[in-house]
């Protein structure tokens, strides 16, 4: 059993019996809590807490489809699955990836995105390492994103090298400015972010993605309603062209911003190997 699903499980085991809300619960109260993360396009957080993003305005329209408010409610990436485990919050959006380990503690909706994985790694250190198989060296220092399908692919393709894990992407880029990691397990768009970096030079030493992951999402078990209602908004949504606007307006070079880190952090964790 990989740390991933260790720690998800400590988060469901720790919850108890909470239960996030179902759809009826949710129109009653009149407002939607969707957990988020600051994951840039997905949602990215302004120096001011401000939230924008693909996630922040699909979820807005969800509301308004919905006949009800959205509240956000901001965690580290790591913490999202024990939000709605413990029932604060109702569903998660936040770029968050339908994995087998997750569908052991959640539902998902139907995907509406898709992304890619790459290594990002110090020209340097590629010159220095030649192939692929040679960063999986103890002298090369991953990083990739506690809680994150990163972390997966860093622990399955990385195993022999040092890893890193951080709260966030943002921390990673910054980690990779100031040179305190060689490279790192990143998706579109950080890894033009930090190709382009005038502080080091990074590049990509591989043709083809990683892994491949699908967005959607997630609830919690037995939120059939909410989840067949995020299925039709889904297909719906795809049939009018929504969820190819919205990524042409967030996935695009001037929306590549960094977003500011939230004001916490994911607890340090040793790897179960």
């Amino acid at each position: 059993m990989n740390r991933l699903i260790y720690s998800l499980l400590a988060g469901f085991l720790l919850a108890g019996a909470a239960n996030a809300a179902d759809l009826d619960e949710i129109k009653e109260r009149g407002t939607l809590n969707v957990a988020v993360a600051s994951l840039s396009p997905f949602v990215i957080r302004s120096e001011t807490g401000q939230l924008t993003g693909f996630e922040i305005d699909s979820m807005l329209a969800l509301g308004e489809h919905l006949g009800v408010n959205v509240q956000f409610i901001e965690r580290p990436f790591c913490k999202l699955v024990d939000t709605v485990v413990n029932g604060e919050a109702d569903m998660i959006a936040s770029g968050f990836s339908n994995t087998p380990d997750r569908r052991r503690i959640l539902d998902f909706s139907l995907p509406y995105h898709d992304t890619e994985y790459f290594a990002v790694v110090a020209k340097s250190t590629v010159r220095k390492a030649k192939t692929m198989r040679a960063l999986n060296s103890k002298d090369v220092t991953i990083g990739y994103q506690e809680g994150g399908v990163s972390g997966q692919v860093a622990h399955g393709d990385f195993s022999g090298a040092t890893l890193k894990g951080f709260s966030s992407f943002t921390d990673i880029v910054e980690a990779l400015k100031a040179g305190e990691i060689d490279g790192a397990v990143m998706f579109s768009p950080y890894q033009e972010m930090v190709t382009k970096l005038k502080e080091r030079k990074y590049v990509v030493p591989h043709e083809f993605a990683l892994t491949r992951t699908i967005e959607s999402y997630a609830v919690d078990k037995g939120a059939e309603d909410l989840r067949d209602a995020l299925n039709e908004w889904v297909i719906a949504r795809d049939l009018d062209g929504y969820w190819d606007d919205l990524e042409k307006k967030w996935f695009n070079p001037e929306s590549a911003v960094i977003s500011t880190p939230p004001p916490f952090s994911c607890p340090s964790q040793v790897p179960v190997q």
